[in-house]
């Protein structure tokens, strides 16, 4: 039984429901056309994956964050008995699943907290505050660990975030590494291009950094290749966005809270972007803010 906002519904019985808000991926979807057929590509407590045939697009809850690939329902969580492969149609702002239509064409439209021309520049005060959450709240498997805490441990070619300053194909050390749906180096290279795109001045590094991710997309799961495909065109979710805008603008207390939010993403993933982030902010040669 899907976990409804409301009055119970029995089982067996197809529901419609109005979504909470879409993504902007979701958009070319709303109007009329012959309609599209998906497969279900992963189903996960809070998140199902959906397989378009040219990139992934997903379902979540009422209580997750946005995200330019995300249709909210409203439910606490996604759980709608699908399973890897059931298909599903969408067709004039629909989606068609096994025993629920999904009506997204009026569903207000997720734009984020940050618009993707923002350039930003790093308070200094807040890096040492980024870090110092980071030592207390990290988990012990996380990126932040290794790099910071045991460079010579398994996967110590994590460290080669270190080095992208220098050289972009420093990235070819980091696309697929370590364990998890979205591997902990593909989680750091997401972190590193969220500050490169909205504090870097110079564009040129960012750009080619950008094409470096994209042509090591085959290397990883498709999951995590998603979401660097969408960091190398500077789409990040929101928890990354408002972590972004706290280091540039906010307060001790803002920072705090934003990151709060970013550790909570997956086991590990938010800390391994947040690694990725101060990687980013410590690259000396590279993070010139821009004007």
């Amino acid at each position: 039984m899907v976990d409804f906002l409301g009055p119970p519904i029995p089982e067996k019985e197809v529901m419609e429901v109005n979504a909470l808000r879409i993504g902007r991926k979701w958009y070319g979807y709303r109007g009329p056309g012959p309609g599209r057929t998906f497969a279900v590509h992963s189903v996960f407590a809070r998140t199902v994956n959906l397989a378009t045939g040219r990139e992934l697009l997903s379902l979540v809850g009422a209580d997750s964050s946005g995200s330019s690939s995300f249709l909210t329902l409203p439910c606490r969580k996604p759980d709608l008995g699908l399973k890897t492969g059931d298909p599903c149609a969408v067709r004039d702002g629909r989606l068609y699943l096994a025993d629920l239509t999904v009506d997204f064409g009026n569903a207000p439209l997720w734009e984020g907290v940050l618009p993707m021309n923002f350039r930003g520049r790093v308070r200094e005060e807040n890096i040492a505050v980024f870090k110092a959450i980071l030592d207390r709240k990290a988990s012990p498997e996380s990126a932040w660990r290794q790099v910071s805490g045991n460079p010579g441990g398994p996967f110590r070619r994590l460290s080669a975030i270190l080095d992208l300053g220098e050289s972009p194909e420093a990235a070819r050390d980091l696309v697929g590494l370590g364990p998890g749906l979205t591997p902990s180096g593909d989680d750091m290279l997401v972190g590193y291009l969220a500050i490169a795109f909205h504090t870097f001045g110079d564009r040129e590094f960012v750009r080619t950094l950008a094409r470096t991710v994209r042509d090591l997309l085959p290397g990883t799961c498709d999951i995590s290749a998603g979401v660097l495909e969408n960091a190398a065109g500077g789409d990040f979710c929101e928890q990354v966005q408002r972590c972004v805008l706290d280091l540039c603008r906010g307060g001790k207390e803002d920072l705090y809270l934003s990151v709060a939010s970013l550790l909570e993403i997956g086991a590990s993933s938010g800390a391994d972007i947040a690694a990725g982030m101060y990687a980013a902010m410590y690259d000396r040669r590279k993070n010139k803010s821009a004007v």
